[in-house]
């Protein structure tokens, strides 16, 4: 077989891999999220195993995996409880709001920008920035906003409780067993090729787990500053929106914007309804677009960077064409997970295919950590 042949047949059996990992890709998908939340969960199975002990006993690899599971869930339970019913509550709110009322309230204040939208033709005759506030929110903030949100959600629960189901169970043997998935990835290929695989493996176990352990403290960094600026300046529910921010800052770029947005929807439920002074809304909701403004300015000079030269190390720019790439392909799923699966195949390049000058040129940071 001549090198023509060889190459033909290497593209033959990517395509035919690409093409099973699409057709299989939810399958696919709770493996690396297993794989992803395995070396999240393996501090704290070495822990469990070195620090508790049973009497004179200590941890098995089977009851450390299940309490590192329990700890996973406890950690999303105490999410849960503490956003969704002050979320609940603030939308229970704005459902009872009497905006016909608060509609012509704005109508005074509004009657200069009315004015002006009128000379230049952005509203009819009749029609007023009031009125069209009032629809507006009268169409997105509605007595049915509760009922519609939880039938979204019942339709939605079914692929959830798979996808849980799914991933904690093999979650469970990829912490029982830490070679499990480097077992799996070697029945699949041939056996000449598993030290490279091996490698490739532990290349990108080292880069996730730098980048995920940066990312926790780029999350609780971020939260942790719009919670004091808010306490500092009397902002109320000023923790859930800190912690609402820091999660959501792992979206790169379009995170901390909604972000914002949540943290104005939070303050303004709290304080919004039809006897409210309006003039006293504005100055709450310029404090928590400031206070996400100065800590997005600190994470992006300062934090952030710093994150991603220790972990991925990979160049701003890099970064950013990949989140713009990722976005386009995954949408906002896809900005979260790019950043991973592209340190992942660096990773995976860096081993198979370094004779390219394009892969040397990625990788180069990644080759002199090495040495």
């Amino acid at each position: 077989m001549n090198n023509t042949q060889r190459n033909w047949l290497w593209i033959g059996g990517g395509l035919l891999l690409l093409g099973c990992l699409y057709y299989f890709s939810d399958i696919v998908t709770y493996l690396l999220l297993a794989w992803v939340l395995s070396m999240l969960g393996r501090p704290v199975m070495v822990f469990l195993q070195r620090r508790v002990r049973v009497g004179r006993f200590r941890l098995g690899q089977e009851v450390a995996a299940l309490l590192t599971i329990l700890f996973f869930y406890g950690v999303l339970a105490g999410l849960v409880l503490m956003f969704v019913p002050t979320i609940v509550s603030q939308a229970r709110h704005l459902a009872g709001v009497d905006y016909q009322a608060l509609g012509e309230k704005l109508k005074v204040p509004m009657a200069n920008l009315d004015m002006q939208a009128h000379r230049l033709g952005l509203l009819s005759q009749g029609e007023s920035l009031a009125t069209k506030a009032q629809e507006l929110a009268g169409n997105w903030v509605k007595p049915t906003l509760l009922g519609d949100f939880v039938n979204a959600f019942v339709s939605t629960a079914g692929n959830i409780v798979v996808t849980l189901t799914a991933v904690t169970f093999i979650l469970f043997f990829f912490l029982k067993d830490s070679t499990l998935f480097l077992d799996i990835l070697h029945a699949l290929v041939p056996n000449d090729m598993e030290a490279k695989v091996r490698r490739s493996v532990q290349d990108s176990s080292e880069v996730l787990t730098r980048y995920f352990g940066g990312l926790v403290v780029q999350i609780f960094t971020f939260a942790l500053c719009i919670t004091v600026m808010l306490l500092l300046m009397g902002i109320p529910n000023a923790l859930l929106i800190g912690v609402f921010g820091g999660l959501l800052n792992v979206v790169p770029y379009l995170g901390p914007i909604l972000g914002g947005i949540f943290g104005c929807f939070i303050t303004l439920s709290s304080t919004l309804d039809a006897q409210a002074d309006l003039a006293l809304l504005w100055p709450p909701l310029v404090k928590v677009l400031g206070a996400f403004a100065a800590t997005q300015f600190l994470d992006n000079n300062f934090v952030g960077p710093m994150i991603f030269s220790n972990s991925v190390k990979a160049h701003p720019l890099e970064i950013f064409i990949v989140t713009l790439v990722a976005a386009k392909l995954g949408g906002i799923v896809g900005m979260v997970i790019g950043i991973p699966v592209y340190t992942v195949l660096r990773a995976t390049a860096r081993v198979f295919f370094s004779q390219f000058k394009l892969v040397q040129r990625l990788t180069n940071h990644l080759e002199e950590e090495g040495n």
